[in-house]
């Protein structure tokens, strides 16, 4: 299995912040930041391959990645990063998805069960949706109907729709089938929407089963009030983590 990580983004929502750096490489109140805890938690349950889509700062993503030697990374640019969204860094990264792959977004901040429990779920395609959580007003929400997800949006809001985060499981049938859907839609020149919209055309074909993370933690930082309050909300879940694993 390998891990993909969309890291092209300008974080410019973080203010000065992002001016000198990348937002992944944001500091958390552990003192690590938020790209080199990805790394260090996917590789602790076993993800040793790793693709990582770049653009601004792409130097410090790489830097960061040499702490983990035991690990293979395939760094890919998308030197229009601010002319386009995901859907091209993950067009510009598909000769490389022809495995089982965990897809996530550089931003993502997680605890490392989550990680363990993706993994080891017996459902080979998962997509990570809180029913109790409230809607985010902005932010994705995951359709679920009779416990798989089959649309994923920042526009709806139906009764039958959930907090989601971008943290995908999906085995190497599924990826196909999504990456083409990508590359259709990139030939058809839309290259600023999300990778979802393509998703989306599809999903009611697939068998993505809802994930539920109401007992881990799963959030994207986007501003520095998500910042505070991310970095703060997450050192609970680690003390927890550190009972479990004996770290």
């Amino acid at each position: 299995m390998k891990a993909i990580i969309f890291n092209s983004g300008l974080g410019h929502r973080m203010g000065d912040e992002t001016k000198t750096h990348h937002k992944s490489m944001t500091l958390l109140k552990n003192g690590e930041t938020i790209f080199h805890r990805q790394l260090r938690l996917l590789n602790a349950e076993g993800i040793k391959d790793f693709i990582v889509t770049t653009g601004p700062f792409a130097d410090q993503l790489k830097s960061e990645a040499a702490d983990f030697p035991n690990c293979n990374f395939t760094f890919v640019p998308n030197d229009i990063y601010d002319k386009t969204n995901y859907i091209y860094s993950m067009y510009l990264a598909r000769e490389y998805m022809k495995d089982d792959m965990l897809f996530l977004h550089g931003d993502l901040v997680f605890n490392r069960r989550l990680v363990r429990d993706i993994i080891n779920s017996p459902d080979p395609n998962t997509a990570t949706v809180n029913f109790k959580k409230a809607l985010p007003e902005k932010d994705f929400k995951g359709r679920v109907r009779d416990g798989k997800v089959v649309e994923v949006s920042i526009n709806i809001f139906d009764d039958d729709c959930f907090a989601f985060q971008p943290f995908y499981k999906l085995d190497k049938y599924t990826t196909s089938a999504w990456v083409g859907k990508v590359v259709q839609f990139i030939d058809e020149g839309q290259n600023r929407c999300y990778a979802e919209n393509a998703l989306n055309e599809i999903f009611p074909a697939l068998n993505i089963r809802a994930f539920s993370y109401e007992d881990y933690y799963v959030d994207e930082i986007d501003n520095m009030e998500d910042y505070a309050r991310v970095s703060t909300d997450i050192l609970a879940f680690d003390e927890a983590d550190e009972k479990i694993f004996d770290i």
